[in-house]
């Protein structure tokens, strides 16, 4: 008996290895997939305007023309389109932040009559198509005289405004916290603000940056926003400002992807940075009733 175990640990051994080689093989050449777009940008973004008249005979730039970056950022505004950029994206990410993990401990946590009712509506909200809603959107901000300005983008995002997925995600989190702590806390004297902010917030941060993650990529990539409520080419973010570009400069692709990867490496980042996070946030999400 002991002889056939020793033959047979070095086969599931070899057998082991072998679908672990089959499986990094097969990963790594869906990276190259997804990773090719990207690389195409970048040359594209570093060849001379004969090059791209060659098409695909050209793929690697013979030279890189380093300076496509400096002409792609001077011949737009394009320091004052992403300070616009950040300042929404910053104050939409608090704002949803502060609505989202209030609206989530109420549902998670606090009995109140309707509850489970208005859950249901704030899920429903997740069909209704923004195109529905836009124009009684625009006539309110109309009314109240905040077209023009970046508060149509800005303040929606304390009061929940397309929220109700980080909601519904928040709130699967926070039921899966043990209750034991929050009656713990009870008992010793806290309140629910206490609860909210010393045990529920420290224990979701994986949630939490998730969250974060997600709202930065809708409001650094959101034009439909922009174009509707921001008439002033002052107020406009860089997704609105390169395609301004786009319309200025269609016949330089060189220039173009430049100024693309510029707007797409704040994300790169930020997801390289928070990914272990991110990738806890799903799961633990997912788990957790």
């Amino acid at each position: 008996m002991t002889e056939a175990l020793g033959r047979t640990l070095p086969g599931r051994r070899q057998r082991r290895r072998f679908r672990d080689a089959v499986l990094h093989l097969v990963l790594l050449t869906a990276s190259v997939a997804f990773t090719f777009p990207f690389l195409w940008m970048l040359f594209t973004a570093l060849k001379t305007p004969a090059e791209l008249l060659q098409g695909t005979a050209a793929f690697f730039p013979s030279v890189p023309q380093w300076s496509n970056f400096v002409t792609a950022v001077t011949v737009i505004p394009f320091l004052m389109y992403l300070k616009n950029s950040l300042i929404v994206v910053i104050l939409v990410m608090l704002g949803t932040l502060f609505s989202a993990t209030t609206a989530a401990y109420a549902f998670a946590r606090l009995e109140w009559k309707g509850r489970d009712l208005w859950f249901v509506v704030m899920l429903a909200t997740l069909m209704i198509p923004i195109q529905v809603i836009l124009i009684p959107t625009y006539i309110l901000y109309a009314h109240i005289g905040w077209l023009g300005t970046r508060l149509p983008l800005i303040v929606p995002a304390f009061f929940g405004g397309g929220a109700a997925f980080y909601i519904f995600m928040l709130r699967q989190f926070f039921k899966g916290i043990p209750k034991e702590l929050s009656e713990s806390a009870i008992i010793d004297g806290a309140n629910h603000f206490q609860i909210f902010g010393r045990i529920m917030l420290p224990l979701s941060r994986p949630a939490l940056i998730t969250v974060m993650l997600f709202t930065f990529m809708g409001a650094w990539n959101d034009f439909f926003g922009p174009l509707i409520f921001l008439s002033n080419p002052d107020h406009w973010t860089l997704a609105l400002g390169l395609r301004a570009f786009q319309l200025q400069y269609g016949g330089r692709f060189d220039l173009m992807m430049a100024a693309a990867i510029l707007m797409v490496i704040p994300t790169l980042l930020i997801f390289f940075f928070a990914q272990k996070s991110f990738i806890e946030g799903i799961t633990f999400t997912g788990i957790k009733g």
